[in-house]
């Protein structure tokens, strides 16, 4: 301390940090079931290691390491030791390192007795029992009882007892190391919904919300039905957050919900680039409203164009006429492609509908009315082509069904995706084109870990002559192309005319797409694809899944500020002479 002046004085302090020092060794007494690695494993605190330069590790911390005892308790009281007991350690020091001794106390380890319910029992027994995770005759886990015990609130809650409690009486056995568990039940009084409040939403009307909810205004409290309409208002893709809140009234039989969303752009604008042989460079772009005018209606318009090829399409869908489940829509669309042997022109439209018909399945109709005109079609070109050029109208009804339970739209972990569909061209609805179609896809995602998910993607299809020379070429089917076969270029695998060559499709049609999705930089929106594809196209022959193409590659996905970004290289395991080794499709989007 200094006085430099009569007004005050200078408090200099002197730190002298010293080396730092580390753990050298942590040990443990007393744990007789668990080797010491186990019980580390549990642990924050850790041992100086070759990265702890990189990750701050091996130092001691004492708030972290009294954690780290709460952590070993647990682990035990999840594995039968409810009565586990460990100590703070004895710390000794020797020159610059530490060494840390946890002394434990194990007790006894408890199986799980008999297991009975008591109380305001709504159900038998038995289903009570399929609830539980917990079963008779395993060692007790304190966190499996916890999660048993939400299980059986929640169903009750499911059929509108929002405040039952359930407490569970355990005793020991007289057969020893066990725990009879008695889940005493609570249902308390059945609760109504009084008010639903929405917040947050300044475009998307209040209607477009509330026709997504599985719960109404005066209906009986329904703990499942607030998850589902929770998932069908994420499902959306109009908010960026959504959050249903129950709150408890005045009246104890009465609750009200609030659901605040949060919005985002649904406005997209999406450029695409490519590269085939056939086309060279090809540009894509589409321009999109999914919530038009904020009623939750679809507007599009894209645009595909290249060196030898262009498609525009016009779309609009409401997905909820009047409110109700009834789903319509209407498409306009005009393409031209120049192939080897011909061009072809077609134009045309169609209108749709759809309605729920069974649990997640929707029935989806339509009509679509094409005019497509082929020229500059070759002198030597296949017999099926040249059939085609007096083959100008398609009047076509289609029929699908379709189960969706992705947990979300785009990027979905887990759930699946499936199409059923059949087309019918001729006869009764007129029209040149006379053909059968049927197609089948179905995708599967499965979380794997360190969030990881894999999908799987299969698809297949036949079509038939309803008279003969009525089935136009390109109804046929063709595969190659990033939504089909990766590695190929789009219509590559197809039959082809023995005579001249040329490719014609075929009648029958199969794939599969098997990838793993793995995140590379989480934060950022950042995945990597790793995949491999197989598939075929037949003629007449029966289906075969012998000769097959097959392809595998590697891809990367970055939702950027720009939107979706997505780049793809496929290699081709066994090409043709006149086939690509490699491909490489790409395209970006953006959002406003």
């Amino acid at each position: 301390i200094s006085y430099p002046d009569k007004e005050g004085a200078v408090v200099r302090i002197i730190i002298n940090e010293g080396k730092k020092i580390y753990i050298k060794k942590i040990d443990f007494v007393g744990n007789t079931t668990f080797d010491d690695d186990d019980l580390a494993d549990e642990m924050e605190t850790s041992e100086k290691g070759f990265f702890s330069w990189l990750y701050a590790t091996g130092t001691l911390k004492m708030d972290v390491m009294k954690q780290d005892i709460d952590r070993i308790v647990s682990f035990y009281n999840n594995n039968g030791f409810l009565e586990a007991k460990v100590s703070e350690p004895t710390i000794r020091q020797e020159e610059e390192w530490l060494y840390l001794t946890f002394a434990v106390e194990e007790g006894t380890r408890f199986k799980v007795g008999t297991i009975d319910f008591s109380g305001d029992l709504l159900s038998d027994k038995k289903d009570l029992l399929e609830l539980l995770t917990i079963r008779n005759e395993e060692f007790l886990n304190r966190q499996v009882l916890r999660e048993d015990i939400l299980k059986i609130t929640d169903s009750y809650a499911e059929k509108g007892y929002a405040f039952a409690t359930v407490k569970p009486d355990i005793q020991k056995s007289a057969t020893g190391g066990r725990l009879d568990i008695n889940f005493r039940i609570e249902k308390g009084d059945l609760v109504y919904i009084d008010r639903i409040t929405i917040k947050g939403n300044s475009r998307t009307r209040d209607n477009v919300i509330r026709r997504e909810l599985r719960i109404s205004e005066g209906g009986v409290f329904d703990s499942k039905a607030l998850r589902e309409s929770t998932q069908a208002l994420q499902r959306l893709e109009y908010f960026e957050e959504v959050n249903i809140t129950p709150e408890p009234s005045l009246d104890p039989t009465r609750m009200n919900i609030t659901i605040e969303v949060k919005e985002k752009s649904t406005g997209t604008f999406s450029v695409g680039v490519g590269y085939s042989s056939v086309d060279e460079i090809i540009f894509m772009g589409q321009i999109s409203e999914n919530n038009f005018l904020g009623r939750g209606d679809t507007l599009a318009l894209s645009a595909n164009v290249g060196g030898n090829s262009s498609r525009y399409n016009l779309g609009y869908t409401n997905p909820h006429l009047n409110d109700s489940e009834l789903s319509w829509g209407f498409d306009l669309f005009d393409s031209e492609r120049e192939y080897d042997d011909y061009t072809k022109e077609s134009q045309g439209g169609g209108l749709r509908i759809g309605y729920p018909i069974w649990g997640k399945w929707r029935l989806v109709g339509g009509y679509t009315l094409t005019d497509t005109d082929l020229s500059d079609v070759a002198d030597d070109a296949s017999y099926l082509i040249r059939n085609s050029i007096d083959l100008h109208v398609t009047s076509a009804v289609k029929f699908s069904f379709i189960r969706d339970t992705r947990n979300k739209l785009y990027g979905a972990s887990k759930g699946s995706y499936h199409i059923l569909s059949t087309e019918f061209a001729g006869g009764p609805l007129s029209g040149d084109a006379e053909f059968t179609k049927l197609e089948g896809t179905t995708n599967w995602f499965f979380p794997l870990v360190w969030k990881t998910v894999f999908h799987f993607k299969g698809a297949a299809g036949q079509v038939w002559e309803n008279e003969t020379d009525k089935l136009p070429v390109y109804e046929r089917f063709y595969l190659g192309g990033l939504n089909s076969m990766r590695g190929f270029e789009y219509g590559d695998i197809s039959p082809v005319d023995p005579i001249t060559g040329d490719k014609i499709g075929g009648t029958k049609m199969w794939y599969t797409n098997w990838e793993i999705n793995f995140p590379i930089a989480e934060s950022q929106g950042v995945l990597g694809v790793i995949f491999f594809d197989v598939g075929n196209v037949f003629d007449d022959e029966d289906w075969s899944t012998e000769e097959t193409r097959q392809s595998t590659g590697l891809g990367l996905n970055w939702l950027s500020p720009m939107g979706p970004l997505r780049i793809v290289w496929g290699y081709n395991l066994d090409p043709k002479i006149d086939e690509d080794q490699s491909v490489w499709d790409f395209s970006v989007g953006g959002v406003f």
